[in-house]
């Protein structure tokens, strides 16, 4: 079993700028790593460490050390600050590997929506950076929106952070797709508007701002597998950062 991971950032990466909305845009690196396939043996490798996860995420997860993930913590230090306008300094990371296994048959409500990563501390903002690392596009990319009623999809999934199934009377009486049945968000619908989406590609970076409400586009969900070598598998990094207007 490996037992240390080390990423290796491809030198001759070239970065493209797409913009999403007026106050948001998203990074797309294709041949991101030198090394993609050795995350993925990494991952199959500890397979059965995964852990389900009970609230939004569909699927499970892996927790890395940030000693391990060195590599693209500076990348988005000394690159990705200067496109976004946040500072180098003060960065908090989180990094996980991910794997999406949940059926929409065993959906919250919640989990039918797309949504906006949690704000951890007033003055900072929330970035995320995701690397594809499975080769079937077919498993999906990445789907960016826009609220319909921003503040009372923010009241409902605060409350629904105490209590997965809260609100769920209520949002089958007021929206008619709660009645209907469960599946990953691909279109707009009754909660927001579908104004983007980037292609799934093996080895494929985005990075955004988590304050766009975004989601996993997954058209195809019976070809979920908890199998790391065959499933939905991302690298995960969260990065809480200083805006320099602030």
């Amino acid at each position: 079993m490996s037992q240390h991971l080390h990423l290796k950032i491809n030198p001759a990466i070239e970065i493209q700028v797409v913009t999403v909305t007026d106050e948001h845009n998203c990074v797309v690196i294709d041949d991101f790593l030198l090394n993609p396939g050795q995350v993925v043996e990494y991952a199959s490798e500890r397979s059965a460490r995964f852990e389900m996860q009970e609230r939004a995420y569909p699927g499970k997860v892996l927790t890395l050390h940030n000693s391990a993930m060195a590599p693209l913590n500076r990348f988005i230090q000394s690159e990705l600050s200067r496109l976004f306008s946040f500072c180098r300094g003060g960065i908090e990371f989180y990094t996980q590997l991910s794997i999406t296994t949940l059926q929409p048959d065993d959906f919250t409500w919640i989990q039918r929506l797309c949504h906006t990563d949690p704000k951890l501390a007033d003055g900072r903002r929330n970035f995320a950076a995701l690397l594809y690392l499975f080769q079937n596009p077919e498993l999906g990319g990445t789907g960016f929106y826009r609220w319909k009623n921003p503040e009372f999809w923010a009241e409902m999934s605060a409350a629904q952070r105490d209590d997965p199934k809260m609100g769920l009377d209520q949002l089958q009486e007021r929206f008619a797709m709660f009645s209907d049945p469960a599946c990953y968000m691909t279109e707009s619908n009754e909660a927001a508007e579908l104004i983007d989406k980037v292609p799934a590609r093996f080895n494929r970076l985005v990075f955004y701002s988590g304050e766009l409400p975004h989601n996993a586009f997954i058209k195809h969900p019976e070809l979920l597998s908890d199998d790391p070598r065959e499933g939905r598998l991302t690298l995960n990094c969260f990065a809480s950062v200083i805006p320099k207007n602030v």
